[in-house]
């Protein structure tokens, strides 16, 4: 079974994010999703993005800011992650308000966490980049294996299936 999250955020590639990791002394994904269960609390990759976040605003909320890299079942390690500054995970269906679940305005500071993170990838070779790194959009993330859980908005009044 996989998990799928519909995100609003920015995509690069996990190299120049797993640059920035080595710098703030997590560990690197090495094109590996975290565990999402652990997200916000223990994830040390979410607790670096809060504090990065909360230091231009400290009302931030830390349950919004995460990292996802894709999982198919028998590929390879994904070359792309993509950091969040709003999620909705999807278990079997699920009704998306865009405005409620995932706004199109950038909170404050997320912009400059872009910017930082991007600055890695100036000493990244170009074959490691993706197409489009940094850009910023609405995508949809899909991670083999349930790794984490589908956030507070889950509408549990309609069947699953």
């Amino acid at each position: 079974m996989g998990s799928t999250t519909l995100i609003r955020g920015f995509k690069v590639s996990v190299a120049t994010l797993d640059a920035f990791l080595r710098a703030n002394n997590v560990y690197e994904t090495y094109g590996t999703p975290p565990f999402y269960k652990r997200h916000p609390d223990e994830d040390p990759i979410s607790k670096l993005l809060f504090t990065k976040i909360s230091q231009h605003d400290p009302d931030a909320d830390k349950n919004k800011f995460r990292v996802l890299i894709p999982l198919v079942e028998g590929a390879g390690r994904c070359t792309t992650a993509y950091v969040a500054y709003a999620w909705a995970g999807v278990l079997a269906h699920r009704e998306i308000k865009l405005d409620e679940d995932l706004p199109a305005e950038v909170p404050k500071g997320f912009e400059e966490l872009r910017q930082e993170i991007l600055g890695f990838g100036k000493d990244v070779a170009d074959g490691e980049k993706i197409a489009d790194e940094g850009k910023l959009g609405l995508y949809m993330v899909v991670t083999y294996e349930i790794r984490g859980d589908y956030g507070d908005a889950l509408d549990h009044t309609e069947s699953a299936y």
